[in-house]
């Protein structure tokens, strides 16, 4: 007798990657390490649930945390928000198959100080390119690089807006957006206005006037440091002897410190004093 020949059907199941997984592949690092390295540097204030949700768009995006291209910001009523520099911006645009180009407009007073930028994006398959203007008055605020490259900020600003209307980029924001429209503040407790002491022969009524409405923690600490007699310059020299802010060289001026560094630091004043009288190398 014979016995028939049976075919036995086998089940396969193709297990997709984990996000973490994505990107270690897509950096060529392991995938733990990666998870402990972002955990321990670009992504430090995120929890295990947010740092994957972040590593989740930096998948979608294509960006890489490590060129500060996407970090992690706290945000108002705790947690974190992806944020992308304008670096990050770029990238993403550039990359759209349907890209076809980019072009800036400033209109000017008559001592050239810029009045409105205006960006338009060319989309191969749209009949008219896209057109976005933003105004130096609703965009501008008193840090650094604003006062000393106005122009190139404002330009920025616009390539940001006007990069996310012509592709559709959601769910992110660009670094002076966070601060503007959520109004940024430290997961674990509110990111108050911290007040810098004032000098020596200050009047009792002087010491009493509040803080200006509205006012950034790198605005804060600007006025901190700056009223007990340092200067931006050592502020970095600290942080770079210290370690205390990632790649502080980098850094034109205090509007480019992180908002949660700033706030770390503003926690510690007296630290931060000693340090710096340190790194000028006087006592303070």
């Amino acid at each position: 007798m014979t016995t028939p020949n049976k075919t036995t059907a086998i089940a396969t199941t193709t297990t997709k990657p984990s996000a973490i997984a994505l990107m270690a592949s897509r950096l060529s690092v392991e995938p733990a390490k990666l998870y402990e390295t972002l955990k321990a540097t670009v992504f430090k204030n995120a929890t295990s649930e947010e740092l994957m949700a972040l590593i989740v768009v930096a998948n979608e995006y294509g960006l890489n945390p490590f060129l500060k291209e996407l970090y992690c910001f706290p945000a108002k009523g705790g947690g974190v928000v992806p944020i992308i520099s304008v670096d990050g911006w770029n990238k993403m645009m550039i990359r759209q198959p349907d890209f076809d180009g980019i072009e800036f407009e400033f209109e000017e007073d008559a001592e050239r100080h810029p009045i409105t930028c205006t960006c338009t994006i060319h989309v191969k398959n749209r009949t008219h390119p896209v057109r976005v203007t933003e105004y130096f008055e609703e965009c501008k605020r008193n840090t650094d690089p604003w006062n000393n490259m106005p122009h190139r900020m404002l330009r920025n600003r616009t390539l940001c807006q006007a990069s996310r209307i012509a592709f559709g980029f959601s769910g992110v924001k660009h670094e002076e957006e966070t601060i503007d429209v959520e109004s940024v503040v430290m997961p674990s407790e509110p990111l108050r206005a911290i007040k810098a002491p004032a000098p020596a022969d200050a009047s009792p009524e002087a010491e009493k006037q509040p803080q200006p409405a509205g006012a950034t923690p790198q605005a804060e600490l600007e006025a901190f440091i700056m009223s007990n007699g340092f200067t931006f310059a050592d502020l970095v020299k600290w942080a770079n002897e210290s370690g205390n802010i990632e790649d502080a060289g980098s850094l034109p001026g205090f509007g480019d410190v992180p908002a949660a560094v700033c706030a770390r630091l503003l926690k510690a004043k007296t630290g931060l004093l000693k340090g710096l009288a340190m790194a000028k190398g006087g006592a303070q």
